[in-house]
């Protein structure tokens, strides 16, 4: 029989995702954020920050697939990349996959990255990687400086608290003068069905620095809704340069995931 000890993610007022745990396998309050470790029976290992579900070795590739290629499929040649956020290496781990130069990632909590290299390692192999670059800093300082980017992937949390700047008009502005002629910028935004005005948020902050703007959408369970969204920006048109086969990603999904449905379409127009 089964033990009766669960762990569930507040999602609104009134929903609630839950899932059966076998074991709590670290917990630390870190400067920033409450982080835990948890072994469940479903999902295999979780990790959560401040209840809310961040990555599960089920369907992490869903979401790290999907913020990480489509900006990297639509570049001409990304060599040097830029990652906000990320601390459990998903991000930098598909970057990784292409013949890039150097990935910066700027992550403010090194506890997130311990956790993940200690607990996580299906994540967290991008760090042994000689071409990545760790920063543990706050994201809004470090771009806007002398270094130039490709490629920038926002893999933040939600605009609340610490991470609100992220999502900020003038954030947007110090990215645009990071990114080379041609660059990209992506972030995730969110859930359309249960947070569209962080999706809105996010493309109005855009549209007033870039002249092209993709957002996308794809399945992701443990996240609210299990509908996730996304946005790609450019002074350059975004289509697609090179194909990439993953767990999730294919050209088909490159190309459907900009297919909006017509609720999302008013969200974004």
């Amino acid at each position: 029989m089964k033990i009766e000890h669960w762990f569930s993610e507040l999602q609104n007022e009134d929903v609630k995702l839950s899932v059966r745990i076998k074991s709590h396998v670290f917990s630390k309050e870190s400067k920033y954020q409450r982080i835990d470790i948890f072994d469940t029976e479903f999902y295999g290992r979780i990790m959560v920050l401040d209840g809310c579900f961040m990555v599960t070795y089920k369907d992490e590739f869903m979401y790290q697939e999907m913020l990480a290629h489509p900006a990297m499929m639509s570049h001409d040649n990304p060599k040097n990349i830029l990652i906000i956020g990320g601390g459990d290496g998903g991000i930098a781990r598909e970057v990784l996959k292409y013949d890039v130069e150097r990935v910066d990632l700027v992550e403010i909590d090194e506890d997130v990255i311990n956790a993940s290299k200690e607990y996580l390692p299906q994540t967290s192999v991008s760090f042994r990687d000689k071409r990545l670059n760790v920063y543990n800093q706050d994201a809004f300082d470090f771009v806007g400086g002398k270094r130039k980017y490709d490629v920038i992937l926002v893999d933040s949390t939600d605009p609340v608290g610490f991470a609100a700047s992220l999502f900020s008009d003038v954030f947007y502005m110090k990215a645009k003068e990071s990114l080379e002629e041609g660059g990209i910028i992506a972030t995730q935004s969110g859930s359309p069905f249960m947070n569209p005005d962080h999706i809105k948020k996010a493309i109005k902050g855009m549209k007033k620095y870039f002249k092209f703007i993709k957002p996308y959408v794809s399945f992701m369970p443990t996240y609210p809704s299990g509908m996730w969204s996304y946005v790609m920006a450019s002074d350059k048109k975004i289509e697609m340069k090179r194909e990439f086969t993953g767990k999730y990603m294919n050209s088909d999904i490159y190309e459907g995931s900009q297919k909006l449905p017509q609720f999302m379409k008013e969200i974004v127009d």
